[in-house]
């Protein structure tokens, strides 16, 4: 059965991601992984991130979705499945852990005045922060499209690899999300989107035939 770890164009950069992101939490001070893109808030990049964060959004898997009825029915029906599994997940944790917005956090510590954010961008406050939901759906989603991109277009999972790590790097940017919140959120998609696919290996889903068609065009 097919795994992620068979693809080392979609592992390697997702290990690399996990590892330099770890590594920067454990030496940065919490918080000032936000502080420290202050200098980077301004064009282009504000708008680059403002466009990469959508790509971990319902947008995205509604657009994925519709063009897997082209490919194979089955991968729309797991796209769909691994997106609402994605939603109560994340928001039973969220409110398990009840971890402070960044810009709760700066509040709370008097450090409001240090953050510079990024135009026209409406900052989430509360207790929502861990883990990232976007993350959380951009790794459940890439990596899936990872498994169905098989052996024969594997390369395509360095593409994949690189939309699910930025889309991590845009809720840093944007101030919504602590590094922390990206990591676990990161960790929590690819454990989705192996449980979808594992899910679809069942004998029940496996029996349905009629999951392997598709939408034929001319």
């Amino acid at each position: 059965m097919k795994s992620i770890w068979d693809n080392s164009w979609f592992l390697i950069p997702t290990l690399l991601f996990f590892n330099v992101g770890l590594l920067l939490a454990y030496y940065l001070p919490y918080g000032n992984e936000i502080l420290y893109l202050n200098t980077l808030r301004r064009e282009p990049f504000s708008s680059i991130f403002q466009f990469i964060t959508r790509l971990g959004e319902a947008y995205a898997f509604f657009a994925f979705g519709i063009a897997a009825l082209f490919w194979r029915y089955r991968y729309a029906v797991l796209i769909a499945l691994a997106g609402l599994v994605t939603i109560p997940t994340a928001y039973f944790v969220k409110e398990s852990f009840g971890t402070d917005r960044p810009i709760t956090y700066f509040r709370n510590h008097n450090m409001e005045d240090a953050l510079i954010t990024v135009p026209g961008v409406i900052l989430n406050a509360g207790q929502t922060s861990f883990p990232s939901g976007h993350t959380m759906a951009a790794f459940a989603l890439y990596s899936l499209l990872a498994l169905f991109v098989g052996q024969e277009h594997r390369r395509w999972g360095l593409a994949l690899a690189l939309l699910a790590a930025l889309v991590g790097v845009s809720r840093v940017f944007l101030a919504q999300h602590f590094l922390a919140d990206v990591l676990a959120g990161a960790a929590l998609g690819l454990l989705v989107g192996w449980a979808v696919w594992r899910l679809d290996q069942t004998p029940f889903f496996q029996e349905k035939r009629l999951l392997d068609g598709r939408i034929k065009v001319g």
